[in-house]
């Protein structure tokens, strides 16, 4: 199968901290990957390095065939589609002015723009199209940056932490079509602190203090300490690296 993120060593920090120490991954293309940690872990800090917005201290990163913001690299650009953890919205636009903001830099035409608006808005569960985003609630601004995320149908989405307030109806038709997203051939990484619902993923990575503790899809991962659920082994790989 091809590798659509594939890391080496990466080391990144901020000043004299050291966040990501070492790191080693690999993101199979066509695949929905989970990035399980606690808050400070180094996720975030991973997808920046991953988008090309904070260079590598040490180590190799290759993202869909190239290094982030190298001449000619597909990312940053249309490949890729992000939802930042911190919201990067327009409060005086309305939902509608900021999709067509993000469609005209992604060279969405008229008619598949006016398709993809409408099926966001029914999908996401968002307020009508006129909608002031300034006015709209936390959970709604969240959405309106996921849809921003999946637009223009990129082969790489990185999601950070994109069902935090969602309800569960949701977060599931979330992941349904993260599924049939990954089954047309794009490659999904997501954040989130909700360790269970990446038993959906396929395969996941256990990060703590800037380091994958493990690698592997979810049930091989369960299945190799006999544990009932994914947040057993965490927490059991979390103690081996203390005792160790």
């Amino acid at each position: 199968m091809d590798t659509a993120v594939a890391i080496q060593s990466l080391v990144r920090g901020y000043g004299a901290l050291k966040v990501i120490d070492r790191l080693d991954m690999r993101v199979p293309t066509g695949s929905i990957y989970g990035l399980l940690g606690p808050s400070g872990c180094g996720k975030t800090t991973l997808l920046r390095v991953m988008l090309g917005r904070l260079a590598p201290w040490a180590g190799s990163v290759d993202v869909l065939g190239a290094n982030p913001g190298a001449r000619g690299a597909p990312v940053p650009g249309s490949a890729v589609g992000y939802a930042p953890q911190e919201l990067a919205l327009y409060n005086d636009l309305s939902i509608h002015e900021t999709l067509l903001f993000h469609a005209r830099l992604h060279g969405l035409g008229d008619e598949t723009f006016a398709e993809r608006l409408a099926w966001l808005i029914e999908f996401l569960d968002l307020p009508e199209a006129g909608s002031v985003v300034g006015r709209l609630s936390g959970g709604q601004k969240r959405r309106v940056s996921l849809a921003v995320a999946l637009l223009h149908q990129p082969r790489l989405l990185l999601l950070d932490e994109p069902t935090v307030g969602v309800d569960p109806e949701l977060r599931t038709r979330i992941w349904s079509h993260l599924t049939e997203v990954a089954d047309g051939g794009s490659t999904v990484i997501i954040t989130t602190h909700y360790i269970e619902e990446a038993r959906r993923a396929h395969r996941v990575g256990l990060m703590r203090h800037g380091v994958l503790l493990a690698e592997d899809d979810p049930q091989t991962l369960m299945a190799e300490r006999g544990d009932a659920t994914l947040e057993e082994t965490f927490l059991a790989l979390c103690r081996r690296e203390v005792a160790a």
